[in-house]
């Protein structure tokens, strides 16, 4: 499933090799009645899941009339997770949720910080200067390892929210859907079993994807001295060695995602509830939809 069947979300395609109910994209903002009716009519939409931060949201008239925004902090994330009650936030009389979750953690702020004494910066929307500079310094490669270090809680949040049949299919962005929603993408096809390389391809295809937004994601960068020109990339290395970084220091993807409280039953079923086991007859469904 590609972009071409949308007016004005870019970076749109469905995850691995087109067989799971999870779709990837840019930021939604934009979409027309006709993109927001896509989505939920032919695709079947129940859950777009948002990893950005709230300085980075803009207006969505025509999503917001279909999709309730719902907005979740850190610590209630946390909280639920130490209850065992995560994803009852979302109530079963609201079938179509627009979730503000988050990825960047307080946690990685931290790592950015000269100070650690000083209150911690919460969000990207209080990030100084000084800190998106750090990141610059750090480099594409060192964020997504810092991400895989300090986003656990969002990760499992995600996993286990797409692991509910009430959730799917689904939609997972950022801003470009490139660096936050490209980690989370690479977690989800590693979970439930496809290969690196497939991984790897699927960051990779981000570098068209993003054609009919660079221009803007250049200008938000280019704000920022120091940030180097990987960050408006998607090579294939990049996306490498986060993998190979995670299998360093944990063995595999599937052994990270245990330590991050989503055990193997769970990604036994999260492999159940988002692959479609016959999908030339899903395709078929989808064209029928379309007619």
């Amino acid at each position: 499933m590609s972009s071409k069947a949308l007016e004005n979300i870019a970076n749109f395609r469905q995850l691995c090799l087109g067989t799971a109910k999870i779709y990837r994209s840019s930021f939604p903002e934009r979409a027309t009645e006709k993109d927001v009716k896509y989505l939920k009519e032919t695709l079947g939409i129940k859950l777009i899941i948002d990893f950005r931060e709230p300085n980075e949201e803009g207006d969505a008239p025509c999503l917001r009339d279909t999709y309730k925004r719902v907005v979740v902090r850190e610590v209630e994330l946390e909280n639920m997770k130490a209850n065992g009650t995560t994803g009852q936030f979302l109530i079963k009389d609201m079938p179509h949720v627009h979730l503000a979750l988050g990825f960047v953690s307080k946690k990685y702020f931290r790592l950015l910080t000269d100070d650690h004494k000083k209150d911690l910066v919460e969000s990207c929307s209080q990030t100084p200067k000084n800190i998106m500079q750090n990141i610059a310094k750090r480099g594409l490669k060192q964020m997504y390892k810092d991400f895989i270090d300090t986003s656990q809680t969002f990760i499992y949040t995600m996993l286990k929210l797409l692991s509910d049949p009430n959730n799917v299919p689904a939609l997972i962005h950022c801003t470009a859907g490139k660096d936050r929603t490209g980690i989370a993408s690479a977690l989800i096809q590693s979970c439930v079993g496809f290969s690196k390389e497939c991984a790897i391809d699927d960051y990779e295809a981000t570098t068209e994807g993003i054609k009919p937004i660079y221009d803007e994601i250049r200008k938000h960068y280019n704000g920022v001295q120091g940030m180097a020109e990987e960050f408006l990339t998607s090579e294939r290395e990049t996306m490498a060695s986060t993998l190979a970084y995670i299998d360093e220091m944990h063995g595999s993807v599937q052994e990270y995602l245990i330590k991050c409280g989503f055990n193997s039953q769970e990604q036994e079923k999260l492999k159940r509830n988002i692959i479609i086991t016959n999908p030339q007859q899903e395709q078929q469904q989808d064209q029928q939809q379309c007619m």
